[in-house]
């Protein structure tokens, strides 16, 4: 007894990690269930099948298209756009059999369609041509529009149906009969969907609306609490030292995290545009959400900014544990950034930061609480859903009811203890960082990660603070409403249609998070059951290429207007007025010729235009056309119509037509899943028409039925397989129903079920055979399509963020104007890599000629998520600019415009050409610049400005009082004498702060340059496997196929004076008139005296010649040391070969680094300038500005 007690616990967990089934999905289930069964009821029914009309098979046929197994808004959604498209189709069908009537003659409702074909062949004929004619352009619309947006099909799929099934209809057959069958059973079943959907285990959009808002707003609170958790507390060791209860959670589970917030935020736009198709009596509207669920969107770009830097915080302080890969080719290591800084910094800042952090981090944390808390009670939204923080020692109280805590809540308390722990951390972080060392807070990857940090902190709390404001409202609202009483105070919200913007929605489909045909027949877009679908992916619009890329915007033909200009007359007609007249005539009689071209280039141009603009709809649209007519020309013939008919023709364009897919991909997957679907389907009604004894027992025939419809059901509501298991569950009643309704093509379950197994095979072989001979679109192709555009559109964001690149004075960083274009890329950008995760799935179910697709998906893999991740930053680096500025850009852009410059250049050569290589299938070029190099010069320039222009003014401030800054927008000027302001709480006599480096401006700039570091090497990342996909043009061997003279060039860069065992020459002492140094004495420097004319003079060498290969920008001596450049050439050097690791090119793009964390003499530390600044007593040292212009170019390389 207890091996089979075990065996069936082992067999229930077997089937519950495959088959898995939540409560939802078992209610929906249920649901749909019920309704397609009642309705195969109704069909069985005599005196209610002649209610139904001469297509009774209709109604289950449409109880499972618009199943009730989804919310009530999601059911109301559906039946709308099914009654749009079938009053559309029963129009136009009737439009087109009343011509056709009319070729007939008179006699068309008299004499039979078989007598017409015997007596009346030319008129028969000619009637079949306009019913040809009219099925050829619906099937071209009903492909357009499938092509212009999923959105269309529950549209244009019930046009199809009527005016097919219309069409096969015979002639005598008047409007009315017509109206009737092809009316009742579709309006039946959608109005027995709704009732099902509001009867049995009713799903309201309003209510799950607050719900799913709640668990956003968890998984934020989580997520908040897990990552400044993780940050602050990654050095301590012993638990119980640690200001948390609870251990920091592992980078995994962290990174995860932002996913899921992704994904509720998601979920939840979704739910706010499907309540707009409901009514809802209630005491708030659920609109009134709209303004907090848009702060999401903000919010979740903030915490994916925190955790991104506890990922870069953990590659510092865990980077001794890095271990050796294997040489495989997927693992794609570059060198980090990250792990050259000094973990030390990192960890003596966080501890005089940690308290701070803490402080208000629990005031967030209560006021996450708070809101979650309120707006549960707001939407009557169960408390026990509403999760408290366990990371303090004082936990919050949790709520057992949605009445008694809510009696004397106070927001604007709530609020202003929030907004004062703002402030207090600015103040009291100013406090601590004043103590630090100066080099500690000098531009450095310490200070950027940590800047990251802070900023991304503030700016988390600051969001919060707003959906605290919104929350307000909708409380005091619901507060209000309350005192009227139950009655008087709940209002029937009418959301459906109530503006013109919901009116938009409802006609075009706009939906920020687009979704598929089967998301949406399925029903779990949204739900618990939600597993995203395999067979089709959302198509990007033609247009939005040209809209969002600037260099795709010259393919378009356009021709300039000419503008009027005033007639002009050379000196000897000025003379004479009759010459002058006669030129004046000239130019009126020529006008009308002007006119003429005009139009016609434009109609040309606009011609051109559309085309290509929509040139996919064009092709999809014939595929359809096509490939129906091929597999329904039959019904259109005189002498085959009747055959036709008589093999159930009506199936094989039904199932043809639901096999096509805008890619070979789509429809080879949709192919083999209406097959199996069909065969499952067909076979168990023929198992059901069995069990009830040829129609003797139509109860267990029912019954039987059901066994049938709930696992298709399951597959359909909870797997992505909904087309087969949408087909399969039609099929099973479709098959029945064909054998026991009366009609004159009435035949036996046998022949029925060998008929629809022929429309699978015949309809599915013709929809493949049309998408791979016939405009094949393959899913490779579009996959590689949107890859490409998203490195376009990363491409065009790098040159918003770039403003100031001639050195021109800026005011702002940001624009509004450039804001709404870097947010309008990066929405395309976001949505092209969601349709390129779906491709990457319809590409393995492509056929393939040149060996397997398993490797290659995974290189497509990596280069969807580094794409991914480095939209994330971007979007951070936008936000944080457009918050506080950028000091570097706002202020000391003349100085450094030129190094900046040549840094987006590198990343924008990058993309593009990642771009047309990815594109085009060609090579990438031979040279790559490196963006590294050139952000560490511009880091370098920025810190050697730093050092030169505000070094006096640090060491001449003396202690005073300390000032609250917060919100202080102006902070241009450089001079600190006599800003004393008194804080409202107290004062704080302490040291001044680093004025300029403390400054948020400054801030900003570090942060946004640790998104750079992090983007930088995601780039190299993706030209790597770039390389694999499409290969590069490397010289093979030859003069270029190696670095020349790598060897003593790298030992040169490290010492080059050692290297030749050379004396060393002491530099000749010189007196530098433009710095204006001193003297030194007792080995130390003295403070130097600097005027802003000075600076510039020392500022105007460098704006003279390239950045890249300017031999002074952080070099205090006007002279290079002497170099022996003959004994360099003749490589006459004594000593042996240089080792490997010396030989090796650090910032070369391919290189790989140092698996066990060891630095050879060749390092960024050295070659490139320290990361931070160089001490006076050193200021005379070997930097890479003093190298030979020859050995740049081979170090640089």
């Amino acid at each position: 007894m207890g091996e089979l007690s075990s065996k069936k616990k082992r067999i229930c967990k077997f089937l519950k990690q495959q088959f898995p089934c939540s409560r939802i999905l078992a209610q929906r289930i249920f649901k749909s269930t019920v309704h397609a069964t009642v309705a195969l009821i109704f069909c069985l029914i005599p005196k209610v099948r002649d209610r139904l009309g001469n297509q009774p098979s209709m109604l289950p046929l449409i109880a499972v298209m618009v199943h009730p197994g989804r919310r009530v808004s999601a059911t109301i959604q559906g039946a709308i756009y099914c009654i749009t498209g079938l009053l559309f189709g029963l129009a136009y069908s009737l439009l087109g059999r009343f011509i056709a009537q009319r070729c007939l003659g008179h006699t068309w409702h008299v004499v039979g369609e078989l007598q017409q074909y015997a007596e009346n062949y030319t008129r028969y004929e000619s009637a079949l041509a306009i019913l040809a004619v009219f099925e050829t352009i619906m099937l071209f619309v009903h492909g357009w529009m499938r092509s212009v947006s999923h959105h269309y099909f529950h549209i244009v799929f019930p046009l199809f149906l009527v005016v097919h099934f219309a069409f096969m209809a015979p002639l005598t057959q008047d409007a009315g009969t017509i109206a009737k069958a092809f009316s009742v059973p579709f309006y039946l079943g959608i109005a027995m969907s709704i009732f099902w959907n509001l009867v049995l285990f009713p799903e309201f959009g309003s209510t799950y609306l607050g719900n799913s808002t709640v668990d956003a707003l968890n998984e934020i609170h989580n997520a908040i609490d897990s990552a400044i958790n993780f940050f602050i507390s990654i050095d301590v060791k012993d638990p119980t030292t640690s200001l948390y209860t609870q251990e920091p959670v592992s980078l995994a589970r962290l990174l995860k995290t932002k996913n899921t917030i992704e994904g509720k935020v998601s979920s939840c736009n979704l739910v706010l545009e499907e309540c707009m198709y409901e009514i809802s009596y209630s005491f708030v509207s659920p609109s009134d959400l709209k303004s907090v669920i848009q702060s999401f969107n903000h919010l979740s770009m903030y915490i994916n900014a925190l955790v991104n830097a506890c990922q870069l915080e953990f590659l510092l302080i865990g980077r001794q544990d890095k271990y050796t890969l294997d040489n495989d080719l997927m693992n794609i290591e570059t060198e980090k950034e990250i792990r050259h800084a000094d973990a030390r910094k990192l960890l003596k800042v966080l501890g005089l930061m940690r308290d701070p952090i803490f402080n208000l981090h629990k005031t967030l944390s209560e006021s996450l609480f708070m809101i979650k808390a309120a707006l549960a009670y707001v939407y009557d939204v169960k408390l026990d859903k509403v999760q408290h923080s366990i990371l303090f020692r004082e936990n919050a109280t949790k709520f057992q009811s949605s009445k008694d805590p809510f009696k004397d809540l106070e927001f604007d308390k709530i609020i202003d203890n929030l907004v004062n722990g703002v402030i207090d951390f600015d103040l009291r972080a100013r406090e601590e960082l004043i103590h630090l060392d100066e080099n500690l807070l000098q531009p450095n990857d310490e200070m950027f990660l940590f800047s990251s940090f802070l900023l991304n902190f503030k700016e988390t709390t600051n969001s919060v603070v707003n959906i605290m404001k919104e929350t307000r409202k909708i409380y005091q609202y619901r507060k209000r409403q309350e005192l009227k009483g139950s009655l008087r105070g709940k209002t029937l919200w009418v959301n459906f249609l109530s503006n013109y913007n919901t009116f938009k929605t409802w006609i075009t489909g706009a939906s920020k998070a687009r979704i598929t045909e089967s998301q949406s027949l399925n029903g779990g877009t949204i739900g618990d059951n939600y597993r995203p679908p395999a067979d089709m992916g959302v198509k990007r619009p033609q247009e939005e290429e040209r809209e969002i890329l600037s260099q795709r915007r010259s393919d378009v033909v356009t021709f300039m207007k000419t503008s009027k200009l005033l007639p002009t007359t050379n000196a000897s007609d000025s003379s004479t007025g009759k010459k002058s007249n006669t030129s004046h005539t000239s130019v009126i009689s020529d006008s009308s010729n002007v006119i003429v071209k005009s139009i016609f280039s434009k109609s040309l141009v606009f011609s051109h235009d559309f085309y290509h603009k929509h040139r996919e709809h064009f092709r999809f649209g014939l595929q359809v056309t096509i490939a129906l007519m091929l597999a329904s020309f039959p019904m259109f013939i005189p002498k085959a119509r009747d055959w036709y008919i008589k093999i159930r023709g009506t199936w094989i364009g039904f199932v043809c037509i639901l096999a096509l897919e805008p890619s070979v991909g789509g429809t080879f997957w949709v192919f083999f899943l209406r097959g199996v679907g069909v065969i499952l389907g067909a076979a168990w009604a023929y198992v059901s028409y069995l069990a009830g004894c040829n129609q003797t027992n139509p109860y267990l025939e029912v019954v039987v039925t059901i066994f049938g419809a709930v696992p298709g059901f399951y597959y359909l509501l909870g797997t992505p397989y909904v087309k087969a298991a949408i087909i399969q569950i039609i099929s099973i009643y479709v098959v029945m129903l064909a054998a026991i309704l009366p009609s004159d093509n009435q035949g036996s379950i046998l022949s029925n079920f060998a008929k629809r197994c022929l429309a699978v095979g015949y309809g599915g072989g013709i929809a493949v055979l049309v998408q791979v001979t016939m405009f094949p679109v393959t899913a490779r192709d579009q996959l590689n399509g949107e890859i490409s555009f998203v490195a376009g559109c990363i491409s065009e964001m790098q040159m918003l963020l770039a403003a100031g690149l001639e050195g021109e004075s800026l005011n702002s960083s940001v624009t509004d104007e450039r804001y709404q274009r870097f947010a309008k890329i990066s929405a395309s950008a976001k949505s092209a890599l969601s349709r390129a995760s779906a491709y990457k799935g319809l590409t393995r179910q492509e056929p393939r000629l040149k060996g397997e697709y398993t490797e290659l998906e995974k290189v497509f893999t990596q280069m969807i998520y580094i794409q991914r991740q480095i939209l994330d930053r971007m979007d951070n680096m936008i936000l944080l600019r457009k918050q506080y500025g950028s000091a570097i850009i706002e202020e000391l852009n003349y100085m450094v415009y030129g190094y900046r410059r040549q840094y987006v250049a590198s990343i924008t050569s990058l993309m593009r050409a990642v771009q047309e290589a990815i594109r085009n299938k060609t090579p990438l070029p031979q040279f790559l610049p490196s963006a590294r190099i050139a952000h560490r010069r511009l880091v370098n320039k920025v810190q050697s400005i730093l050092k030169i222009k505000y070094a006096s003014k640090m060491k001449s401030l003396r202690p005073r009082v300390m000032v609250d800054l917060f919100g202080n927008k102006d902070d241009s000027s450089d001079d600190d004498e006599g800003l004393t302001i008194e804080n409202q709480h107290q004062a704080r006599s302490t040291l001044p702060p680093h004025e300029y480096i403390m400054k948020e401006k400054f801030l900003s700039w570090n942060a946004s340059s640790a998104a750079a570091e992090e983007i930088i090497e995601y780039v190299e990342e993706l030209v790597q496997l770039s390389k694999i996909l499409v290969g590069v043009n490397e010289f093979k061997y030859g003069f270029l196929s190696r670095p020349l003279y790598a060897d003593w060039a790298a030992e040169a860069a490290v010492r080059f004076d050692d290297f030749v065992k050379k004396p060393h020459i002491p530099l000749k002492a010189k007196t530098n008139s433009r710095a204006g140094y001193s003297k030194r004495s007792n080995g130390l420097p003295s403070t130097p005296t600097i005027s802003e004319e000075d600076l510039q003079d020392d500022l105007s060498i460098e704006e003279n010649g390239p950045v890249a290969l300017d031999a002074l920008s952080s070099s205090d001596t006007e002279e290079s040391r002497t170099l022996d450049l003959a004994r360099i050439a003749s490589r006459k050097s004594e000593v042996a070969s240089l080792p490997k690791k010396l030989r090796k090119r650090a910032f070369s793009i391919g290189s790989k680094g140092d698996a066990q964390g060891t630095h050879t003499s060749l390092s960024k530390l050295k070659t490139l300038g320290s990361g931070e600044l160089i001490p006076d007593e050193h200021s005379d040292s070997d930097t890479d500005e003093e190298l030979p212009l020859a050995l740049k170019k081979m170090i640089f390389k």
